[in-house]
């Protein structure tokens, strides 16, 4: 048998013997793509993960200033809680042309000093009657005054209140009077914290909407 022959029957054998044991590799693009779905997977997972992680630790936020054995502690943890919440929803009461002009001394003098008020009451009183205190959520819109109030959930007393008035002296413009009451005084007097000038024209009315930031 001529030597060709026997050659091109050994490659024969070969190609038959070897059918479907190697698998040619695929092309370098869809490689590409491949990687880039199971990136783009891994990294939604990340994100979903340290999203469920942030909306834990901001639940659990809430409510980690009470385990504190301390009384200056607990003070300390429900100032800050007050302090963030009073931000927020004076923002939200205020609305984005109000808020404009009030956020920034809201921020910086009036919460302070309600803050101040807070502390004043609460070391009056002792660790249980700290831990049972909590906060409103509902800022007053249209017309209303109330921006937060304090009080304790085990009798419902009302503690603090944090309000905002509009005042309109006769030909003098319209402007914003912040102040609070407490139950120190059986919320009987009316602290003035500042008094921020509007304009001549009216302002528009309290909004009850959160603000995106």
């Amino acid at each position: 048998m001529p030597a060709q022959w026997i050659k091109k029957g050994l490659v024969s054998l070969v190609a038959v013997l070897t059918f479907g044991l190697v698998t040619p590799a695929p092309p370098a693009h869809d490689l590409d793509k491949q990687n880039d779905r199971q990136n783009l997977h891994e990294s939604e997972s990340v994100r979903t993960s340290d999203h469920e992680q942030n909306v834990q630790q901001s639940e659990q936020s809430d409510d980690s200033w009470r385990s504190s054995d301390e009384k200056m502690q607990l003070i300390k943890g429900f100032s800050a809680y007050v302090r963030c919440e009073a931000s927020a929803q004076g923002k939200q009461k205020f609305g984005t042309r109000i808020g404009e002009k009030l956020n920034d001394p809201y921020i910086k003098e009036v919460v302070p000093a309600f803050i101040n008020a807070v502390k004043e009451i609460s070391m009056t009183r002792d660790k249980t009657w700290i831990r049972s205190l909590d906060i409103t959520h509902e800022p007053a819109a249209g017309y209303g005054e109330r921006i937060i109030h304090v009080y304790n959930t085990l009798s419902g007393q009302e503690v603090a209140k944090l309000h905002v008035r509009r005042n309109h002296p006769p030909q003098a413009g319209y402007a914003f009077q912040f102040h609070y009451h407490t139950v120190l005084d059986g919320f009987k007097d009316h602290h003035e914290i500042k008094t921020i000038y509007w304009g001549k024209n009216m302002p528009p009315k309290w909004q009850n909407t959160p603000i995106e930031t």
